[in-house]
């Protein structure tokens, strides 16, 4: 993709398996964050990420997640995102 696109990371929500999703870590320089939405898609909750990419170069989206019962947040999804010549969706 390309400076000032915008995308979305869509992402099923952990919480059949006793997991809820409690945030993304990203660096702000090279994306920035515009709207979180979780949202039921036929009785399967999902959560939605909106990004405006800013800034050229490769970075992940980190997607955390935390036991319902309690306890430490891990990672639920890693996604690498390249801003960017060789970035398009097509190339």
């Amino acid at each position: 993709m390309n400076k000032n696109d915008v995308f979305a990371l869509d992402v099923a929500s952990p919480v059949g398996k006793g997991f809820k999703i409690t945030g993304a870590a990203f660096d702000p320089e090279m994306l920035r964050m515009e709207r979180f939405l979780e949202y039921d898609d036929d009785g399967e909750p999902r959560a939605r990420y909106l990004f405006t990419a800013q800034e050229e170069g490769v970075t992940d989206v980190l997607v955390r997640m935390v036991p319902v019962a309690g306890g430490d947040a891990t990672t639920y999804r890693q996604v690498s995102v390249t801003i960017g010549a060789g970035g398009g969706w097509f190339d």
